[in-house]
């Protein structure tokens, strides 16, 4: 599946509300889904404020996802919620989703996951690992963690504020393996 990324821009907002308004999105990716609340959580990312690199996702040309890494370190709240978890040092964290719910199920989530990853660790060479959170009762993104090569490392309730992190949640980890660009 030709996967390929480019970076969220402000013409985006409108199709990143539709998604996060879908049920299927909202259930687990819990923030406001108006235009105005979108164009205040991303314009900084966008603008390049905000040090989260934030990504549309596009197979074969039309737009599916989104996807997002931010070094750990840049995040000392989340790192605190990570804590039990003892993530690698140097880990970058990533968050994803599919907005388009009839492309759901078809294997684009894990293509997705594992494409961003290679496209991580060949971008960052100091990054130890990537470092994904997920409810436990969201089945199809544990398993497309784990369809992507990740390992679950962790399982518990996060000391996080978060509404989209309520809940017993899992850790999973992909660490850089030999042989991986550095």
């Amino acid at each position: 599946m030709p996967i390929r990324f480019r970076p969220l821009v402000r013409q985006d907002v409108p199709v990143l509300s539709a998604w996060l308004g879908q049920p299927h999105v909202a259930a687990w990716w819990r923030e406001p889904a108006d235009l105005t609340a979108i164009a205040a959580r991303y314009g900084p990312c966008i603008d390049g404020s905000d040090p989260t690199l934030v990504f549309i996702a596009e197979w074969s040309g039309t737009p599916f996802g989104l996807i997002q890494r931010y070094a750990m370190s840049d995040e000392p709240i989340w790192q605190r919620a990570l804590a039990a978890a003892k993530v690698p040092v140097h880990s970058v964290g990533l968050d994803y989703l599919i907005g388009v719910e009839r492309l759901t199920g078809i294997g684009l989530g894990p293509a997705m996951i594992a494409a961003f990853v290679a496209d991580t660790f060949a971008a960052l060479p100091g990054v130890e690992g990537v470092v994904v959170a997920v409810q436990q009762d969201n089945y199809r993104s544990w398993r497309a963690v784990e369809k992507a090569g990740f390992s679950r490392v962790w399982s518990g309730v996060l000391a996080s504020d978060d509404p989209s992190d309520a809940g017993p949640s899992f850790v999973y980890v992909q660490s850089r393996v030999a042989g991986q660009p550095a």
